[in-house]
């Protein structure tokens, strides 16, 4: 089934987009906001969607039968967190048959209320955007291990 990840033009989606695709995950969905940053991530084999998660068609349409979300978009502005864009996904997810979702919140913030399983991956206190811990994408990675 496929992974979606959200934020995928922001460095740590990024990150986590080309480390799904080494591990050979065959259907690997990516979301960006900007259309220039799509080409990397459709070089490693992802299928890119370009768009707003304000959309819920366009959002569902891409998390359609996937069963897992990695979620880490950050807003219009990329200067937010995971849960400014939460009631658009979950708005999105609706009948699409998703199971999981799997985010990033600061250590300690509780997890948002979802009707999916939700794994929440603390972020490590030294977490800089501009280069993704490889441990915090490895455990990104790791949630999505279905048993």
């Amino acid at each position: 089934m496929p992974v979606v990840v959200t934020g995928a033009d922001r460095p740590l989606g990024r990150a986590l987009v080309r480390h799904l695709a080494a591990a050979g995950v065959p259907d690997l969905r990516a979301v960006v906001r900007d259309p220039h940053r799509a080409a990397p991530l459709r070089a490693v084999g992802a299928r890119v969607s370009v768009g707003d998660l304000s959309d819920p068609l366009r959002l569902g349409a891409v998390l359609e039968g996937a069963y897992t979300v990695v979620h880490l978009d950050t807003g219009p502005d990329g200067g937010g967190s995971p849960l400014d864009t939460w009631d658009w996904l979950l708005d999105a997810a609706e009948d699409t048959g998703l199971r999981r979702i799997v985010t990033v919140l600061p250590p300690g913030t509780a997890a948002p209320e979802s009707p999916y399983e939700t794994v929440v991956v603390p972020a490590p206190d030294t977490a800089s955007d501009a280069d993704p811990d490889p441990a915090l994408v490895a455990a990104l990675a790791a949630a999505d291990r279905r048993g």
